[in-house]
């Protein structure tokens, strides 16, 4: 390829600084967007102003009095009622403006607490738990950050749209002074004629109230257009905090131990290996005792894995029997046989509700639905208080929440 100077080179572009992070990236180009003014109509672009001219006091009608040409109000009043629409108060709009700098200040200030903080206690602490845990603080951070940028954005839209309604005031505020003047001149003109002029005049001032009217209407009209898409930005951005705040229940109820919370067995795996306890008596097949058997054989198989099971345990203190105490911490096994993911979802909840347990064995031998379709509905529909859930399944023990992804 030959040097010409002509020819221009392509530049590497460097990603922003939210670039690829999550939903904030999303969240910095509606922020963009508004900033940009992109949603104001064409007709009244450029006119935003101060927030002090949404509630400058004025009366541009007042003086027609003077003039002596009261009969021109009735014409001109519904102008009047436009300018006392768009007035505002401005004090309460940077007020709210301010709030959400001030919220969007807190959230920034914790979600860097939190980073030095976690920088500061697992600076040493090695292995799949130290990681699993810097994981679940990193996308905590990460929310946090959101919901700050998520207030920032709040702030910027309050000025961005206060201002342009201001702007929209001036202008309606401004025709009708230049109308008030044009109608001051054609006072003059039926005084000079003594009257004899009123006919002419009124038919001229009639019409260019009419005109000005109409460019107002259009400006009002534009006004409103840019609200509606406004609004559609600003939805946008509800649903994006919704989002964070989906993911910021979904790290609460896997109460910042990420996988590091989960029990280990404290004991190396052994086939001899038996729970203690009292058995769970059980027809060994009879349909209606399907549960109970899936409940033995799920203890039996913690056991050979290594696991410290203890079946019907003491009560809780509230009266609730769960059916496992595993290496010292209450479980209870369900065993779904249901096709209906809401239903085996629904039923785990109620668990946690009753306060029968927060944490399950999940036993899945013969389950109509998979251990993905089950994460699934739990990503989509999180479990308030769910502390823990243990796959059982051909054998095998899985460790399936909290999830890591």
């Amino acid at each position: 390829m030959t040097d010409n100077p002509l020819v221009a080179t392509p530049q590497e572009t460097s990603p922003g600084a939210w670039s690829g992070v999550w939903i904030a990236e999303d969240i910095e180009q509606l922020r963009q967007s508004i900033e940009s003014g992109s949603w104001v109509d064409a007709a009244i672009a450029g006119v935003a102003a101060g927030l002090d001219a949404l509630a400058l006091a004025v009366d541009p009608l007042g003086s027609l009095l003077q003039y002596g040409v009261a009969w021109l109000i009735e014409h001109v009043e519904p102008l009047r009622q436009v300018l006392d629409w768009l007035a505002g108060d401005p004090g309460q709009i940077s007020a709210h403006a301010q709030t959400w700098r001030n919220v969007a200040g807190a959230l920034r200030d914790s979600a860097e607490n939190l980073a030095r903080q976690v920088r500061m206690d697992v600076a040493e602490w090695v292995g799949s738990a130290g990681d699993a845990y810097r994981t679940w603080t990193g996308d905590l951070e990460k929310a946090i950050d959101g919901l700050a940028r998520s207030a920032d954005v709040m702030a910027v839209a309050t000025v961005c749209s206060g201002e342009l309604i201001a702007g929209v005031r001036m202008l309606v505020r401004d025709a009708i002074a230049t109308l008030v003047s044009r109608l001051a001149v054609y006072a003059a003109e039926i005084a000079g004629t003594l009257g004899a002029a009123t006919p002419v005049v009124a038919g001229q001032a009639v019409a260019m109230i009419s005109a000005w009217a109409s460019k107002i209407a259009r400006w009002v009209r534009a006004l409103l257009n840019s609200l509606r898409r406004f609004s559609s930005l600003i939805s946008r951005l509800s649903k994006l905090i919704e989002e964070l705040k989906k993911r910021l229940m979904r790290l609460r109820t896997a109460r910042g131990g990420g996988r590091g919370d989960l029990t280990k067995p404290s004991r190396k795996p052994d086939p001899n290996a038996k729970p203690r306890g009292e058995r769970t008596d059980a027809h060994p097949t009879k349909k209606r005792d399907r549960a109970k058997r899936r409940e033995n054989e799920s203890a039996d198989t913690l056991a050979r894995h290594g696991y410290d099971v203890e079946q019907n345990p003491p009560p809780l203190p509230n009266g609730k029997e769960p059916d496992y105490k595993i290496e010292g911490r209450y479980f209870d096994c369900y065993a779904p046989s249901s096709k209906n993911l809401d239903n085996i979802r629904d039923e785990i909840s109620n668990k946690v509700k009753e306060g029968q347990t927060d944490r399950i064995v999940l036993n899945l031998d013969d389950c109509p639905r998979s251990p993905e379709e089950i994460k699934d509905v739990l990503q989509r529909k999180p479990i308030n208080g769910l502390k823990e859930i243990l796959v059982v399944k051909d054998g095998k023990v899985i460790p399936f929440y909290p999830f890591t992804s």
